[in-house]
């Protein structure tokens, strides 16, 4: 156990993955014997060939707090996988993979089909192409991707087939996707721009539609987070994050403007919101500056700096790698347990933070 007068946390258990990881997770899932409680997804670079594996791997979490591998259960697979969501039921896993598709997993039969993003007559020239990141809309319905060649898709679940193709949305890869309503989503890349779009203005060739408003002065580096900021009812406020070390509020109704511009001296790649007791908190996986605790202060768009968890290669105390993957579980209230992986050494932790 480690305390200050602010806050105190406590490792439980650490484990090494078979494979790199990007993506970790707390997961129910009642109807597997035995019971799931989490999993990781894998990205795994050979360096000597370059070759692309992957999969996921299931853990229960022991009374004690202990890490338990599930290893029958575990899928390997011959791409890696990028991003990962869950349908509302717990019973599907989608995936955004290395080789320019998303792939849905059905726990109950055991089953999962692979979908490339592309038609076939495309998918020689875009095979080595990756898709990033995925959104599912809230009927489940439709699956959202973005792909490092700056293209967004959207594909029919059902059908498989591809609804719309918006093609250099970005510049560059695309990081970031967060769907607003049904008809609303926004963008973040590599080109250092947030772009608001509007699915209603689809143009007749299902290959491009106007984006609503551009923000391209904000940030200089790529824009690797983005979500409702959960602490502003009027649900109107986003929140990002980037390799800019900056975080930045917006109104989504005037996207160029910034409402508050927060200096992290450290990058963001995913950031969860919580609340413990009385307090609002940012946790944020930070890359290369290992893990960073931020708590909103009275002013909600003030922020006060509480834990930094550097990367510690000569220590065995935390993670060692670039850190990626995280994920969070609120205990009443009173304190809040944490997933967190680092890619090149494995390494997926479980602990705990609590506020004083």
């Amino acid at each position: 156990m480690i305390e200050n007068e602010n806050y105190k946390y406590e490792i439980y258990d650490k484990y090494i993955c078979e494979q790199n990881i990007d993506r970790i997770k707390f997961f129910k899932n009642e109807l597997k014997d035995p019971k799931i409680d989490l999993l990781s997804a894998g990205y795994h670079l050979n360096k000597d060939t370059q070759n692309k594996t992957g999969g996921i791997f299931f853990f229960q979490i022991s009374p004690d707090k202990k890490l338990i591998p599930l290893k029958e259960n575990n899928i390997l697979l011959d791409y890696g996988i990028l991003d990962i969501k869950f349908s509302q039921n717990n019973n599907l896993i989608f995936t955004a993979n290395s080789d320019y598709s998303y792939t849905i997993f059905n726990l109950i039969n055991n089953t999962f089909k692979k979908t490339y993003l592309c038609n076939n007559e495309k998918l020689n020239e875009k095979i080595k192409i990756t898709n990033d990141v995925i959104e599912i809309d809230t009927s489940e319905q439709k699956i959202f991707s973005g792909s490092n060649d700056g293209n967004i898709y959207i594909n029919d679940i059902n059908s498989e087939k591809n609804i719309l193709s918006i093609e250099q949305a970005h510049e560059f890869g695309i990081w970031s996707l967060k769907l607003l309503d049904d008809n609303n989503f926004l963008s973040g890349g590599e080109d250092a721009k947030i772009k608001l779009w509007d699915l209603r203005l689809n143009n007749s060739d299902n290959k491009n539609i106007k984006n609503l408003i551009t923000n391209d002065k904000s940030y200089n580096s790529s824009i690797n987070y983005i979500d409702r900021y959960k602490f502003d009812l009027s649900n109107n406020i986003i929140i990002s994050g980037s390799y800019d070390e900056k975080i930045i509020f917006f109104d989504i109704r005037k996207l160029k403007e910034e409402i508050k511009v927060i200096k992290t001296e450290h990058s963001s790649w995913d950031i969860k919101q919580s609340t413990i007791g009385d307090k609002n908190i940012l946790l944020i996986s930070s890359i290369y500056e290992g893990f960073n605790i931020w708590e909103i202060a009275d002013n909600k768009y003030d922020m006060k700096h509480v834990l930094r968890l550097p990367l510690t290669k000569d220590k065995d105390i935390f993670h060692k790698s670039i850190v990626y993957g995280l994920d969070i579980k609120n205990n009443n209230k009173k304190n809040i347990d944490i997933l967190s992986c680092s890619f090149y050494d494995n390494l997926m932790m479980y602990w705990n933070y609590a506020p004083i």
